[in-house]
């Protein structure tokens, strides 16, 4: 009898456990805007007559991962379990930035790849930091990177744009995290691609620079 009784106390508490735990999903989270192609430095009146190639960004190791980064220190970093990025953000962000010449067509191609054709120029970059910056006083989305645009040919670095930028947000919230990132690099694309369309026509002349 005692045992009997022994056996449905240890049913109960497993039975009343298994009530109680709660299902922790894991949330995937994008680097994504839309470009508003309304930046009259970018509009211009053709195309640039070049195929341009945009690779995907070199990343540090530790960033190279589809794992969200939290920060607590100069030394210290943590991994969310369950908070991960969707598209690993060396690859969202060259989607983006091809994305972004594409919808003020400012050059006659640009593409992720070329298959058979041999690009003009390319286009690429490092992040070196991604994360979210977290302390008990200050939260924040932290993003440190450089673009990049080359001569392809030549392997000669024409255009760079570097950064390092962070954004307040309210602890605990990564859509709005993510949201902060898109954000900082729909601005900073623009201020880079205003550097190249500038580097084939200057603000100075009215006509495209298109020499190689």
């Amino acid at each position: 009898m005692k045992s009997k009784l022994n056996g449905f106390l240890i049913f109960a508490l497993l039975a009343l456990a298994g009530c109680t735990s709660q299902t922790v999903f894991t949330t995937y989270y994008l680097l994504d805007y839309y470009p508003n192609a309304t930046n009259s430095e970018l509009i211009i009146d053709e195309p640039i007559p070049f195929k341009t190639q945009v690779l995907n960004f070199k990343i540090p190791r530790s960033f190279d991962s589809i794992r969200i980064i939290a920060r607590f220190s100069s030394h210290q970093i943590n991994y969310y379990r369950y908070s991960l990025w969707a598209v690993r953000p060396q690859v969202a962000v060259a989607d983006l930035v091809a994305q972004h010449i594409n919808a003020y067509n400012i050059f006659q191609q640009c593409q992720r790849e070329f298959l058979q054709e041999i690009p003009d120029y390319e286009i690429t970059g490092e992040i070196f930091q991604i994360e979210l910056f977290e302390s008990e006083a200050y939260t924040a989305a932290h993003l440190k990177m450089a673009f990049e645009f080359y001569d392809r040919d030549k392997a000669e670095l024409l255009v760079q744009h570097a950064f390092n930028r962070e954004y307040p947000i309210p602890a605990q919230n990564m859509t709005i995290f993510a949201k902060a990132l898109s954000d900082i690099i729909n601005e900073e694309t623009e201020v880079f691609l205003t550097k190249v369309v500038q580097h084939f026509q200057p603000p100075e002349e009215d006509t495209l620079k298109v020499g190689k």
